[in-house]
């Protein structure tokens, strides 16, 4: 689903056991909330994904520019560039993985954020959130 929050699974979809991951697919998680991206990340790599991090948006833009990865999952807010900031330059250098950013954050409703949101197209999920939503979105922007 695109710009809003992904609903939960169905109770029959829940049941169907773990989603797989796209072979040797490649992830940057953008997260300044160290537990919470160390949760992420593990459970991506326990998915199959490889899996790096970057604390910032110029972090991932540094890691970016010397790796290539499959799709960004990206915090909105963070420090020194927040992820607004990081997607525009995302998508002026690599226009491709700018189709392929997750975004999650804490508040939308009514804010430059929620605009942001809409305007870009991008998937995001609000925090918190669940491993399993995040799993499915993965698969999702990688299909």
């Amino acid at each position: 689903m695109t710009g809003a929050r992904l609903p939960p699974a169905p109770a029959s979809r829940a049941r169907q056991g773990p989603i797989e991951a796209i072979a040797g697919a490649s992830i940057l998680v953008v997260e300044d909330e160290a537990k919470l991206a160390s949760a992420v990340v593990e459970a991506l790599r326990d998915a199959g994904y490889v899996v790096d991090h970057a604390s910032d948006g110029e972090e991932a833009l540094t890691r970016i520019g010397a790796q290539a990865f499959d799709l960004v999952i990206c915090d909105l807010k963070m420090p020194r560039v927040d992820g607004m900031a990081f997607y525009r330059m995302l998508s002026a250098a690599e226009p491709r993985l700018s189709t392929r950013v997750i975004f999650v954050t804490g508040d939308v409703a009514g804010t430059d954020a929620e605009r942001f949101l809409e305007e870009s197209g991008c998937r995001w999920l609000a925090k918190p959130f669940r491993l399993g939503d995040l799993l499915r979105a993965v698969r999702d922007g990688l299909s």
